[in-house]
């Protein structure tokens, strides 16, 4: 009894060191910083022009990575670098071998639940923000452009804070998250401040109701809780701008309410509700040629009960639900100089029928064909319309998950993991 009362004392102690060394707040001890020097050279052009002349037209995800929160062995979640599917810390192999497969864009999605210290001033952790730079630096040293942004910190399954079904409850809520969210943002963007237009700033990521987006009080009043993520939008905006240096150029990246496209263009619907109607784009001082609208694309969902819907995809009826998506993006923002990017997007994997059995070998033959003609198809029909579509990779490809087959590349080697993710790579690029 007494040896586990000691090893619990130290357990205890230990989450309590693990999560005030989280929350530091001083200058980096270490001397080792890897921003630059000075400014690094803007481009002056618009998004459109950069990522036209850059040549960006697809990328990948570097998920549950730096967005994986530990929310199991601490007291209080904290986002943990590997700690999800055992995927392995970012390293420059797994960028190197991104780019050598024809990806000109990553996104490094990041939580920073657990690295934020107490109100008022909410500050941020020099070690995780020297952390999400050296990770930039790997995708910049690759050849590749970046984004970051603010990811799981809207899920309260992870200890998340930015919680917009609380913030619509009242008030209250509202000044007290919107003030931390502006703050967060300001010393993030302070941090990376002299980066050049290769970094771009993503808001937030998939802020809903907590019901997934589609509860009947979000259908009752859509306009407040995408009111809400406007003025989230907003204060983002300006908490990059007001900190001067090469923010007051930079491309920043904005989602509607759960990054739906339902919610982003002027006609969505989604049941009863008619949300699409009330998103807006941010007022910003360095002009709306600057601002990418974003939204995240995984029809039919991959995350369906019935994993026949895995199985089989193609009908004219499918496809053109997906032309005309993609042609109303182009319509009501690529045609007007907005840039589009589809931040995650993809299909997963079905290793399993509804019932829990396995697979035939034809059943997997269809389902794998079938895969490989979604991406292709709407892959391809993204660049036709003009949008930049990014590949959602959570590092899972292990036959044993039932779900959430996503994982193309070995992280630790930068190669694809197998010769079915190589083909599905070659859709995305079209290579």
């Amino acid at each position: 009894m007494a040896k586990k009362i000691i090893v619990t004392a130290i357990i205890a102690i230990f989450g309590i060191v693990v999560n005030f060394t989280a929350c530091d707040n001083g200058t980096d001890p270490t001397g080792n910083d890897p921003r630059p020097s000075s400014p690094e050279p803007m481009s002056g052009k618009t998004a459109m022009q950069y990522f036209t002349d850059e040549g960006i037209t697809t990328g990948w995800n570097l998920g549950n990575t730096l967005d994986a929160v530990n929310n199991w062995s601490y007291k209080s979640p904290i986002a943990e670098e590997g700690c999800w599917y055992n995927n392995p810390k970012a390293n420059q192999a797994i960028f190197n071998g991104v780019k050598e497969r024809g990806f000109n864009i990553v996104r490094i999605p990041v939580t920073w639940t657990g690295h934020i210290g107490p109100a008022p001033d909410y500050k941020l952790s020099q070690d995780r923000l020297r952390r999400v730079a050296e990770v930039a630096g790997y995708a910049r040293k690759a050849g590749l452009k970046a984004i970051i942004n603010l990811h799981h910190d809207d899920n309260e399954n992870y200890g998340g804070w930015l919680m917009l079904g609380d913030a619509a409850a009242s008030q209250d809520n509202l000044v007290q998250i919107t003030d931390k969210f502006e703050k967060v943002w300001a010393q993030i963007a302070e941090y990376f401040k002299d980066y050049g237009d290769w970094l771009i700033f993503e808001s937030m990521n998939e802020v809903h109701d907590e019901y997934w987006g589609w509860s009947q009080t979000f259908q009752n009043n859509p306009k407040l809780f995408i009111d809400i993520v406007n003025g989230w939008n907003q204060r983002f905006t300006d908490a990059v701008h007001s900190t001067g240096s090469n923010n007051t150029q930079r491309f920043l990246m904005y989602p509607s309410y759960g990054a739906n496209p339902e919610c982003t263009i002027s006609d969505g619907k989604i049941y009863m509700a008619e949300p699409g109607q009330y998103f807006k784009l941010p007022t910003d001082s360095a002009g709306i040629g600057r601002q990418i609208v974003t939204f995240h694309y995984y029809d039919p969902s991959e995350f369906d009960d019935d994993y026949g819907v895995l199985a089989n995809w193609g009908t004219q009826e499918e496809k053109k639900t997906v032309d005309d998506l993609f042609g109303k993006f182009k319509t009501e923002f690529i045609d007007k100089d907005i840039l589009v990017v589809i931040g995650e997007m993809g299909r997963s994997r079905a290793f399993v029928n509804p019932d829990g059995s396995k697979m035939t070998q034809q059943q997997l033959t269809t389902a794998t064909e079938s895969r490989l003609y979604w991406v292709d198809y709407v892959f391809t029909k993204a660049k036709q319309s003009g949008l930049v579509s990014l590949w959602w990779d959570n590092g899972v490809y292990k036959p044993e998950f039932e779900k959430d087959q996503f994982g193309l590349f070995n992280r630790n080697t930068g190669k694809p993991n197998s010769d079915e993710s190589a083909a599905i790579i070659n859709a995305i690029t079209g290579r």
